[in-house]
């Protein structure tokens, strides 16, 4: 079996899909959202239904078939508050890497559409990893110019 089809048991008798979603299935999840989406147990009887893990539905329809999910990019003031509310000392403790927080907030403001947290995560994660690339080749030039500086140095002393 390929491994994006793999199975896994979780008690004798119940195996439970892991894996990427399919197409049809994506289809499936979503009419079985409008059927059961005003259900306390909705994720629950949805799995059921998939035979995948409640929690695997929850996260792919709302993070990833929600049609009131914006998926444009983030706008310049977007980032900007996502900036204020992840360094801003006043909001640490209400905010700081509390990404469905951060969404909430961020969504309130909007006309059109929601955020989702992994689209506020995986922005400020990645300006995060670009931030330490930059600094890390900072201090690569710092490192070479003091080599430099050394060498001639040595070179004058000799």
């Amino acid at each position: 079996m390929p491994p994006h089809k793999k199975m896994r048991s979780r008690t004798e008798g119940d195996v439970i899909k892991s894996g990427p979603y399919t197409n049809e299935e994506d289809a499936q999840l979503i009419e079985l959202y409008k059927q059961h989406s005003d259900k306390v147990d909705k994720w629950k009887i949805i799995a059921g239904n998939l035979n995948r893990n409640y929690k695997s539905v929850r996260e792919r329809y709302v993070n990833h078939l929600d049609q009131t999910i914006d998926k444009s990019d983030l706008t310049a003031d977007e980032k900007r508050e996502i900036d204020d509310l992840q360094t801003n000392p006043c909001y640490n403790k209400k905010y700081r890497n509390k990404w469905p927080e951060i969404a909430k907030k961020l969504s309130l403001n909007r006309k059109q559409g929601r955020r989702t947290e992994l689209q506020i995560k995986n922005y400020w994660n990645s300006k995060e990893r670009a931030q330490k690339r930059k600094n890390k080749n900072k201090e690569r030039s710092y490192e070479r110019i003091s080599n430099i500086m050394n060498i001639k140095n040595i070179i004058r002393d000799v």
